[in-house]
């Protein structure tokens, strides 16, 4: 609507002349409404008062320094934050080089106590073979002043110079701390035939017949029986060995018990 003035022709009939004065007063009324038509089409269009910008501009200042200061706060927080990552990532390294460093120095230090430990009992067992060794050669030194006891291979021998049946023999060779001999090898059998004599040894089969032990209780497993032998000769009892010295090689003879040779007595000392 154009701001012109409103200009209302009414036309009244005659004689209408109090109506015709009171145009005027409605004219204003209409001009005033009219004003208030405009008035509300302003705010309605979404029009501000003339003071608005101001108020804008007020509130959008205090934004952006707000906005500016969580920046700043931000970038401190990280530049707090950054020195105190990186020095906690050295620590753990530090602290992870450490405890290998320890690892490594109490490995070290287990292997250099276990190795302490072994030459220790090497050393022990040094001592004690020397130990064992001065023994037999005190007693070898012994067994030799008595005459007819020989020392080999761990062990001493009494030949004797009588000749005794085998039961005889055997129960000299107690008295004296020892037993007939008992031969266990080849080294043993060539040890006892160098002495070229007809003797005794442990070995019988006067519990069982055919199943032959040695004085000690264990069974024969190697045996050097002359071709032929043992055979109880005739149907003879023949329960009882000899070991024939005057033949090298496999001089074994089953034998009456009841005969007289010469016999070999064996002592092994428990060092």
């Amino acid at each position: 609507m154009e701001e012109s003035a409103l200009h209302v022709r009414v036309d009244t009939p005659s004689g209408s002349a109090g109506q015709r004065e009171n145009l005027p007063s409605r004219s204003e009324g209409i001009y005033e409404n009219a004003d208030a038509g405009q008035t509300l089409e302003l705010h309605t269009a979404g029009h501000t008062p003339s003071g608005a910008p101001n108020v804008k501009k007020f509130y959008r200042v205090p934004a952006i320094c707000l906005g500016l200061l969580c920046v700043l706060l931000l970038v401190r927080v990280i530049t707090l934050i950054l020195p105190y990552t990186k020095g906690n990532s050295e620590c753990k390294s530090h602290m992870d080089s450490t405890q290998t460093i320890i690892y490594n120095l109490t490995k070290e230090m287990d292997q250099l106590q276990t190795s302490n430990r072994n030459l220790a009992v090497e050393q022990e067992q040094l001592q004690k073979k020397l130990g064992d060794m001065a023994k037999l050669d005190d007693l070898h030194r012994k067994f030799q002043a008595q005459q007819g006891w020989v020392y080999y291979s761990g062990s001493f021998y009494y030949i004797s110079s009588l000749k005794k049946t085998w039961l005889e023999s055997r129960a000299d060779c107690q008295n004296r701390g020892a037993d007939l001999m008992i031969i266990n090898s080849r080294e043993e059998q060539n040890f006892v035939s160098g002495f070229k004599k007809i003797l005794w040894i442990g070995l019988s089969d006067g519990q069982t017949e055919g199943v032959w032990k040695w004085v000690d209780g264990t069974p024969l497993t190697t045996s050097f029986w002359r071709s032929g032998e043992p055979n109880s000769y005739e149907g003879s009892n023949e329960d009882c060995t000899e070991i024939n010295g005057l033949n090298s090689g496999k001089n074994w003879n089953d034998l009456k018990c009841q005969n007289k040779n010469y016999w070999i007595c064996e002592k092994t000392f428990a060092l």
